[in-house]
């Protein structure tokens, strides 16, 4: 059996482009199991999917296939970031989709010492990491340190390179013009073909 690290990657683009239908195709069918976190149980393409009890060990010792985690659920002040340590204590060796994650990672990724950890953990743990953002200035800027991958799909806000923390932002930045331009285009047929256009950048 070939081994291989596991690897942070984030998907960009605006409402309507089809991120996390995009994403769900790249997980599905996967031999590994996936978590896909969501703040209130948002996008509706993961509502099919079993939510999982975070807190039980064994129910998050599921063997295959995607459960949802809805992040909201742990949003009280005694459970404040509840969400991140039963994650970290009870999940390794899969997948974890952190879709629109703006909504409940705090941008200063040092401020949750169990986020903290996941990040500097991952390879060690086996976990592989998506990030799913509307723009690049959603990612909280230490996480692109540790990113391998990113998609670009159509954005509103271009690259800020203050903001993304990586030697490839030169390419993200033309990268988005690239694609924003397919989407314009593509938009305009009214066919529907404009959703999931997407291009990877190696970080």
């Amino acid at each position: 059996m070939q081994h291989r690290d596991a690897e942070v990657t984030i998907i960009v683009g605006r409402n309507g482009t089809g991120k996390s239908t995009f994403c769900e195709k790249l997980v599905k069918g996967l031999s590994q199991r996936t978590l896909a976190v969501t703040y209130n149980g948002m996008p509706k393409i993961w509502r099919p999917y079993k939510e999982v009890d975070i807190t039980s060990a064994r129910a998050m010792k599921f063997k295959k296939g995607i459960r949802q985690v809805i992040a909201a659920r742990y949003e009280e002040s005694s459970r404040k970031n509840e969400v991140f340590r039963h994650i970290y204590t009870n999940f390794h060796n899969g997948i974890i989709i952190w879709d629109d994650c703006r909504g409940y990672i705090d941008s200063a990724v040092d401020n949750n010492k169990y986020f903290r950890q996941l990040i500097l953990d991952f390879r060690h743990r086996m976990l592989d990491m998506i990030f799913v953002v509307h723009s690049p200035s959603d990612v909280p800027p230490r996480l692109w340190g540790f990113a391998s991958t990113a998609w670009i799909g159509a954005t509103d806000s271009l690259v800020n390179k203050s903001q993304v923390r990586t030697h490839s932002a030169d390419r993200i930045i033309e990268v988005q013009h690239e694609v924003n331009e397919v989407f314009k285009k593509a938009k305009l047929q009214g066919d529907g073909g404009h959703y999931g256009i997407f291009k990877m950048v190696r970080l």
